[in-house]
């Protein structure tokens, strides 16, 4: 029988951690007793393999058909950027977005990088150049905010334990560094302040986390790379 000292219970198992809060209980392992769990019973329907096999074959079908006729079409322009980042970002909203089982932190961590690759793409090949750069001003950093803002929303609401999401808001974190880096070498020049914007908010929300729960994030890094 271990002990947790948080919830002041006693618990039955040989587990490391509490069941409840997640904390390290206290006491030896019953080298006689036996984990018995219930047999887990699905939610919801299991995605047939079929399934994500034919929308990729759709997508590769879209994709190859557009560059063809790019190519076939040629103006000196590759015009087909455009239609094929779209049904990219698409499949990749069906394939892990609404298919994979990953949580909702990482779906939208992936989505949000990936949108802000494509339309950086895009900006750098489509447009009026002398508007070009809106892409890396403006949804760059507003894209990681907003991404900031809807994983700790998620948090709040839904009450999820914040360590199954505090390694992807330190990514985010990292990634919200990229427009800050931009603007000090020069490449961003004429509007900064969304980096800005971007990065104090990143700022604020690791620092909110991190001086309400100190002692869950000296354990959690412990746990994710074992030390």
């Amino acid at each position: 029988m271990k002990h947790c000292n948080k919830c002041h219970v006693d618990v039955e198992t040989n587990q490391k951690y509490c069941p409840l809060c997640h904390q390290i209980l206290d006491g030896e392992n019953d080298p006689k007793f036996k984990e018995i769990y219930p047999e887990y019973v699905p939610l919801r329907r299991e995605v047939l393999p079929i399934t994500k096999k034919v929308i990729l074959f759709l997508t590769l079908i879209a994709l190859i058909t557009l560059l063809s006729v790019n190519f076939l079409t040629w103006n000196g322009k590759f015009w087909s950027l455009v239609p094929v980042g779209g049904v990219i970002y698409f499949w990749l909203i069906v394939r892990y977005g609404v298919l994979s089982k990953q949580n909702i932190a990482f779906k939208l961590f992936l989505l949000t990088t990936f949108m802000v690759i494509i339309l950086n793409m895009i900006d750098q090949n489509y447009g009026d150049p002398e508007l070009r750069g809106w892409a890396l001003k403006y949804v760059t950093p507003f894209a990681f905010l907003a991404c900031n803002f809807a994983i700790s929303v998620i948090i709040w609401i839904r009450r999820i334990n914040y360590r199954d999401y505090i390694f992807y808001l330190i990514t985010i974190l990292i990634f919200s560094l990229i427009p800050i880096v931009l603007v000090l070498f020069g490449v961003i020049k004429d509007v900064t302040w969304p980096s800005i914007s971007a990065f104090a908010a990143a700022i604020f929300i690791l620092l909110f986390i991190i001086f309400f729960f100190p002692k869950s994030i000296k354990e959690e890094i412990k746990k994710r790379f074992h030390i």
